[in-house]
């Protein structure tokens, strides 16, 4: 059975550009990283960083992180999204956040861990009130050899923009002038403007 090994919280944590940031500053900063896998998380596999896709551009959030023995028990009911990944930390700490309201945990080292991020509060808007729901994550580690991702839960509309094609491909047939017409714009040619 897993065992929990740390647990860090904070229900102000500081975000930056639609991302909350997961690095190690003595390292390295922030990285560009796309989240067309799974809506939710990936790594920049070169330098250790990992970035969360956040609805809110700035602000604040919640974030709980936690790190385990092994793989913990699986709950999904209150969260609208979860996806696993692997990743390669060059460290012995996640910094988690911007650096003026962040989180650290500790690691028992540098190695190859899994990460499962579950998410909720995603389509709430990225102004929000002091009434409106905090979005809010779940961050899990555990010692674990490289494996392939696994999405676990994928419901929030946010997750659906992010991993779906931003154009959609040309299905209309070309029209015989874009064949016939070899150079140049003449005055046969549609887009020709005296």
């Amino acid at each position: 059975m897993a065992t929990l090994i740390n647990r860090v919280e904070n229900t102000a944590v500081a975000l930056d550009s639609n991302t909350l940031d997961i690095l190690d500053p003595q390292v390295m900063g922030y990285e560009y990283v796309e989240f067309t896998g799974n809506g939710l998380v990936a790594a920049h596999t070169d330098s250790g960083f990992v970035g969360i896709a956040t609805e809110q551009e700035s602000g604040d959030i919640h974030v709980t992180a936690e790190l385990w023995d092994a793989p913990p028990p699986l709950h999904l009911d209150d969260w609208q999204d979860a996806a696993e990944i692997s990743i390669a930390w060059p460290t012995t700490s996640l910094h988690i956040g911007d650096d003026d309201a962040h989180l650290v945990l500790d690691l028992p080292g540098p190695g190859t861990y899994r990460l499962l991020v579950h998410g909720r509060g995603r389509d709430d808007g990225d102004v929000r009130d002091d009434n409106d729901p905090t979005e809010t994550y779940l961050i899990q580690l555990w010692p674990a050899p490289p494996e392939n991702p696994v999405l676990h839960k994928s419901t929030s509309q946010y997750a659906a923009t992010l991993t779906a094609p931003d154009e959609e491909p040309p299905t209309g047939r070309r029209p015989a002038w874009y064949d016939e017409k070899k150079v140049g714009y003449g005055p046969d040619h549609p887009a020709h403007r005296e």
